[in-house]
């Protein structure tokens, strides 16, 4: 019998011997958490929702290659932003394919009008995330957004802890250039 009280390892277990309601107790529990990382490192909610989607098919397709040397959620993270980082190069080879003279696709994140700055400031910030390098993107995306250890996001990422707060320094000195930038254009824009 499964409850909410049932641990990630038991359903996975369970999972993995064809059990399909453990595999569906696995998928509802982290479907949140998949669709958020997705959305937070894509930043556009109809990728998040498609990559969420396609991770469901990927956990059913290697759901058996879970090894248990580290935490589900552990393994599920890597999985998502693998899957994010596949989904965006196949959105970039479609939009080179049908505009040959782009060289790299823009792709902005159109947020409802907000009226409370500190929304509008969290969103200027995650979209100057998005334009990091993807080792910096998700390391902020695991360690801020996420709020995982930096020992869990060096699994997740498969690098020494050291290199995770190396990559949150670097990003922080380029998320406040790209900061500057952001205010900069939009006070043009404002201007104009």
């Amino acid at each position: 019998m499964m409850n909410e009280s049932t641990s990630d390892g038991a359903l996975v277990a369970r999972a993995v011997e064809g059990d399909r309601a453990a595999f569906a107790a696995l998928v509802s529990r982290h479907y949140e958490t998949m669709f958020r990382v997705a959305w937070k490192s894509c930043g556009n909610r109809e990728d998040a929702e498609d990559i969420a989607q396609d991770v469901c098919i990927l956990l059913g397709k290697s759901i058996h290659s879970f090894a248990g040397n580290s935490g589900f959620s552990t393994w599920l993270y890597r999985v998502v932003l693998n899957a994010t980082r596949d989904h965006q190069r196949k959105l970039a080879s479609e939009v080179r394919k049908r505009d040959s003279w782009a060289a790299e696709p823009t792709r902005q994140d159109f947020q409802p009008a907000n009226d409370e700055p500190e929304q509008d400031r969290a969103s200027e910030m995650w979209n100057a995330v998005r334009q990091l390098p993807p080792k910096q993107r998700d390391t902020l995306l695991l360690v801020f957004g996420e709020g995982v250890s930096h020992a869990q996001a060096a699994q997740v990422m498969d690098c020494a802890e050291g290199t995770i707060a190396s990559n949150i320094h670097d990003a922080k000195k380029r998320l406040k250039d790209l900061m500057r930038l952001e205010t900069s254009i939009v006070r043009e824009a404002r201007a104009q």
